[in-house]
């Protein structure tokens, strides 16, 4: 939805947006979340991230379990289960220590394999979900960096 941090702020003064709801999925398809005020979705947020222990949602062993989330600006929206405004973001998970993106994080292995299949020529578009011809159905087009 947005391409610049900037983009979202004007988002949030123009919807009377009151919190920012960060997310990823484990493992096991389970989104987990963290919501913060919105004074708090700012540009240190956007650089630093959100720590979360990545050994609580199976991600990594007790002993090295420190991880990152950032929202990744693209996926916001905002969200309509909420009572009080809310925009909403999916985030990448990183590494604290290194600040790497984390490879076994659901998402970075659905793009590992949308990159792959361009790569080989397999395919240009991913179909995700429900396969059928209504709009449920969620195509995703293959990226490029």
């Amino acid at each position: 939805m947005f391409q610049t941090f900037e983009e979202a702020l004007a988002f949030i003064q123009e919807r009377s947006i009151m919190q920012v709801d960060l997310k990823f999925s484990d493992l096991w398809g389970r989104w987990h979340h963290v919501t913060v005020p919105v004074g708090c979705f700012n540009a240190r947020l956007m650089e630093n991230g959100v720590g979360f222990d990545g050994s609580s949602v199976g991600f990594k062993s007790v002993s090295a379990g420190d991880m990152v989330m950032v929202p990744d600006l693209a996926t916001g929206f905002q969200d309509p289960f909420w009572e009080i405004p809310t925009l909403s973001f999916i985030c990448v998970t990183l590494e604290a220590d290194t600040r790497q993106i984390f490879p076994y994080d659901p998402r970075n292995i659905a793009i590992r394999a949308e990159d792959y299949l361009k790569q080989t020529g397999i395919a240009d578009c991913s179909i995700w979900g429900r396969n059928s011809s209504s709009t449920s159905s969620m195509a995703s087009p293959i990226r490029t960096p």
